[in-house]
């Protein structure tokens, strides 16, 4: 983060949405100085953009927080870095929890917004920087890749699924028509499976070829494949956006909280990590443990220390998210 002085800073909380926004201005101290919802067109940004300079003339202290996820927001992020340098991603969990634990559970965009705000004023340094980066071209087309390909492979189970069962039915089935029915729809399938097919492989294409600006050297992890390596890439937004290693490990939801009481210390799951991320390493985990021999003996002698396999495949997401970490970051081919 840039030398800002948080106590004399203006946090902005931006509740995002297709068609407006809405904004909330508060002090390090939670006083609200304002609050704005705009249209998600250029006139609107435009008019906040006027009236964000209302409230401090100074940008580089403002410090402006937007909830992740959403091609909504494009624009507005577009249109706030030519001018401002500390724009943050709040994941949706943070509010979520200020909401929950809060003495009002309702829900509104100037509600939401103003929980946006006190999540900078209090997490600011667990927060990932939005960078120009986000907005490039080629990390927009990663991740749309990437999202089609999740979309494609859905698809794909539940026609995989739909199969099966048709082909259960078909082969218990006495009657002639139904048995002619069944057979036509099996037919269907097969092909919109084949397409599927079709379709992932030229995601792959795709994905490798993207990879080749950033990414590429993770597929020298014995495991982990073009669609894996895309897919870190893609959610974690690209290495550029952490500051440290221990802000890209908080995003990913894999750093543990820790829970004690007396004497009795336990830490369980977090809450507050990307959940895309997340999951995207439980997968780098598991494909390890199959594939690489180091990574298996790392997990062993975790269970050979009293925890769990559950804690045992959290130890090893943390240990993926830490080399992928530093291969991303120095662009060097994995080593032993």
């Amino acid at each position: 983060m840039n030398t800002v002085n948080v106590n004399t800073a203006i946090f902005v909380g931006i509740d995002a949405h297709p068609t407006t926004h809405t904004a909330l201005a508060m002090n390090r101290f939670e006083e609200e100085k304002g609050i704005l919802t705009f249209d998600n067109t250029r006139e609107g940004i435009l008019q906040y953009l006027s009236w964000l300079t209302s409230i401090d003339t100074r940008q580089d202290n403002i410090i402006i927080g937007i909830e992740g996820g959403g091609n909504s927001r494009h624009s507005l992020i577009a249109h706030l870095l030519t001018k401002y340098q500390n724009i943050y991603e709040v994941n949706p969990l943070y509010t979520k929890q200020r909401r929950t634990f809060g003495t009002k559970a309702d829900k509104s965009d100037p509600r939401d917004a103003k929980l946006i705000a006190e999540v900078l004023t209090r997490k600011l340094a667990e927060l990932p920087k939005i960078t120009t980066h986000d907005l490039s071209s080629h990390m927009l087309v990663l991740k749309k890749t990437v999202w089609f390909y999740e979309q494609t492979t859905a698809q794909g189970v539940a026609i995989q699924n739909q199969l099966h069962q048709v082909k259960r039915e078909a082969m218990l089935s006495i009657d002639r028509t139904e048995k002619k029915i069944l057979m036509m729809i099996i037919t269907a399938l097969e092909k919109q499976l084949k397409q599927v097919r079709k379709t992932q492989k030229q995601c792959q294409e795709q994905l490798a070829a993207l990879l080749e600006e950033q990414g590429k050297n993770l597929m020298t992890i014995k495991g982990i494949k073009t669609v894996l390596a895309a897919k870190i890439v893609a959610h974690s937004g690209g290495i550029e956006r952490f500051t440290n290693l221990d802000s890209f490990i908080q995003y990913a939801g894999i750093a543990p909280r820790e829970k004690s009481s007396g004497r009795t210390k336990r830490h369980s799951k977090s809450k507050t990590g990307s959940r895309k991320l997340n999951h995207t390493f439980y997968l780098a985990a598991m494909v390890q443990l199959r594939w690489n021999p180091k990574a298996k003996e790392y997990f062993e002698k975790k269970i050979q220390e009293g925890k769990t396999k559950k804690h045992a495949l959290k130890c090893l997401m943390k240990r993926t998210a830490c080399i992928v970490y530093g291969m991303l970051r120095s662009g060097e081919d994995y080593k032993e």
